[in-house]
């Protein structure tokens, strides 16, 4: 099973002491910068143009297109993020913002496989042993997504029926790369405005 590390916190660690440089800032054609003064470790930039912006730094590349003013669509005054229909305007990346995950395979396979044992109403030893032969068989290759999708196309159980399971079930989740980006984003976008809003001038 894979180990969840939370994009944000991780972002906040991965970040801290960055320093934001405005290497271009004409309306909606901008460049920033982020990054540590004597490291480039966790570095990314941020650049716009009419329509489209592109992250890109140590956690991956990610292009987006949805208004003229991306920064526009990007704005979030909760410094939350919004990440499946910011994913739906996702023009390109350098690695895929939904891959397979193994455990989502596991989380939706046991969803479907609870609900088939609680509409059958089995209980007890029955269940537990259906359950575990479903661990055995097929949740024990979630790890690899071939063998995975393998193993319950070929799994058969009196009590369970997944035929239909492969069409119908999204065994992806968002990459950690993906929402760490997004994250960066919001947070780049939000110390731009605070800069603009300062007295101070800002870095250039």
């Amino acid at each position: 099973m894979e180990t969840r590390v939370d994009p944000k916190a991780s972002f906040s660690a991965d970040t801290a002491g960055h320093q934001m440089t405005v290497l271009l800032d004409q309306g909606t054609y901008r460049h920033l910068r982020f990054r540590r003064p004597t490291s480039s470790e966790s570095w990314f930039e941020i650049v716009t143009s009419p329509g489209l912006l592109t992250i890109n730094g140590d956690m991956g590349t990610f292009t987006f297109s949805r208004l003229d003013d991306m920064f526009q669509f990007f704005r979030r005054a909760d410094g939350g993020i919004n990440d499946y229909y910011w994913h739906e305007k996702l023009l390109a990346s350098d690695s895929p913002a939904k891959p397979y995950s193994p455990d989502a395979f596991t989380r939706r396979v046991l969803e479907d496989a609870v609900g088939q044992l609680d509409d059958a109403e089995v209980e007890g030893e029955q269940r537990s042993e259906a359950l575990a032969e479903l661990q055995d068989s097929v949740l024990e290759w979630a790890e690899d997504e071939h063998e995975a999708t393998s193993a319950l196309a070929g799994f058969s159980h009196d009590l369970f029926d997944f035929a239909d399971a492969l069409g119908e079930h999204d065994f992806t989740d968002y990459s950690f790369h993906f929402l760490w980006n997004l994250h960066a984003i919001v947070h780049g976008i939000s110390q731009y405005d605070a800069a603009r809003a300062s007295e101070e001038p800002v870095a250039a």
